[in-house]
């Protein structure tokens, strides 16, 4: 028995860690372990170096061919004096401008396929920040909130002291014990967030769904957003782009050698013949392509090349165009998060506060209802759990332009609002007071 503790045990360390040696509290740490784990992205690397291997041999002549055999025997194998025994050799030679293209477009076919490496790794990237930034605004959203659960349990016994000594009714009491149990809600709402976000977060590191991960949150202190600093702009060139360029390329080359069809490649075959009783002969033959079939064979490939060639030009254009429409959803979004931010920091969570304060003191006083303490509290929790849903907001907007500029082919932003939940959507045990102030 104790050695199969230890063995469980052992397990189950070897298990962690993976987990264990990623720094939660650092993003970057997060992200290079996702790119390290990610199999999309070693295959296309796998694929660059298949690619890499065939540039050389793109570009060289082909092997020469060994000929041997015997020519003009009898079939009852006697003697004859036309009987030949030969050995020759053949060579095909692929004109330089010819074997120039064909490396070409292997090395355009590596370019391509590096470019995709960098856009689906900004992707990658991309998809671990997003998760990571989800779990950690929603754990910041718990802390808020169970921050106000603190603050209820005050105004709970508040409640219980005023109904006991008779100033207040049961139903106080009642409502105030209620309201714990809303928040208490609202916690189990959040936690199903953040644990939604941890499971779209540990596949992309591979790691299992029981993984030890210890909590980690963003800054926890409320601070105002930076509107400067930041480039928004689409790039002239970017990994994404780049590989359509390279497609484009591809396709010139193709048309360079689909025209180059009309000069063949030469083949030249020598060879020499022993006759035991006669003169020895030598045979050199030279073969060439006769490209008379160009409306049938040749031309069609020229046009399919410049059809090629459009049709890549025309993606470019519209990646361009929807990666510029990405970059403005996604940047509308920031700016609307950064003036939220300043605005809660300046002005919504301080009045909140202060008019949870002032209701609960006067509360205690007997100059306030119950309903005005509630509505208050609830006010003040609903700005506490928005400013880090604009936080939030706010960084995905940012992960989600960055990695569009370094080559994603498409944002998220657009189809993905990150819209805070208005404060209506938060339960209620009781109507909201027009007024906090007994007259």
């Amino acid at each position: 028995m104790k050695h199969l503790r230890t063995t469980l045990f052992a397990v189950a360390l070897l298990g962690a860690l993976p987990a264990l040696a990623v720094d939660w509290t650092n993003p970057d740490s997060v992200v290079q372990a996702a790119i390290s784990a990610n199999p999309s992205l070693a295959a296309l690397s796998a694929a660059i170096r298949a690619a890499q291997e065939r540039v050389v041999p793109a570009g060289s002549l082909p092997n020469p061919m060994f000929v041997t055999g015997v020519e003009n025997g009898p079939v009852n194998f006697s003697y004859d004096s036309m009987t030949m025994y030969t050995v020759g050799a053949s060579q095909t030679f692929v004109r330089k401008s010819r074997r120039d293209g064909l490396r070409r477009s292997a090395e355009l076919d590596v370019e391509r396929l590096r470019r995709e490496y960098e856009s689906r790794k900004a992707e990658v990237e991309r998809d671990v920040r997003m998760a990571y930034i989800g779990a950690a605004a929603a754990q910041n959203e718990i802390a808020a909130t169970e921050e106000i659960t603190r603050l209820l349990q005050s105004v709970t016994e508040s409640s219980r002291i005023r109904y006991e000594t008779g100033a207040v009714p049961q139903a106080d009491l009642i409502r105030a014990m209620l309201e714990e149990s809303t928040v208490e809600h609202q916690l189990i709402a959040l936690r199903r967030q953040r644990n939604a976000a941890m499971a779209r977060l540990l596949p992309l590191l591979d790691l299992p769904p029981n993984a030890p991960i210890p909590s980690f949150s963003l800054k926890h202190e409320m601070e105002h957003g930076h509107d400067h600093g930041f480039d928004a702009n689409l790039p002239d060139v970017t990994p994404a782009i780049a590989e359509l360029q390279a497609e484009v390329a591809r396709a010139d080359e193709q048309i360079r050698l689909a025209k180059l069809a009309t000069k063949p490649d030469v083949s030249v075959e020598a060879s020499y013949g022993f006759r035991p009783r006669d003169v020895d002969m030598v045979t050199v033959v030279g073969r060439i392509e006769l490209p008379i079939r160009r409306s049938t064979l040749i031309e069609p490939r020229i046009r399919e090349a410049f059809a090629r060639r459009e049709a890549a030009l025309q993606q470019i254009e519209v990646l361009r165009r929807q990666l510029r429409q990405d970059l403005g959803a996604a940047t509308v979004l920031r700016s609307e998060a950064i003036e939220q931010i300043n605005l809660h920091v300046d002005k919504l969570v301080p009045a909140g506060k202060l008019g949870f304060e002032s209701a609960l003191a006067s509360y205690q006083t007997g100059r306030t209802t119950f309903d005005a303490v509630l509505g208050s509290l609830r006010t003040y929790l609903a700005l506490n759990v928005d400013y880090y849903d604009f936080l939030r907001q706010q960084m995905e907007a940012e992960a989600d332009i960055d990695a569009i500029r370094r080559g994603a082919r498409s944002g998220i932003s657009g189809g993905n609002a990150m819209t805070p939940a208005p404060m209506s959507s938060f339960p209620a045990t009781g109507p909201t007071p027009a007024s906090t102030t007994m007259q």
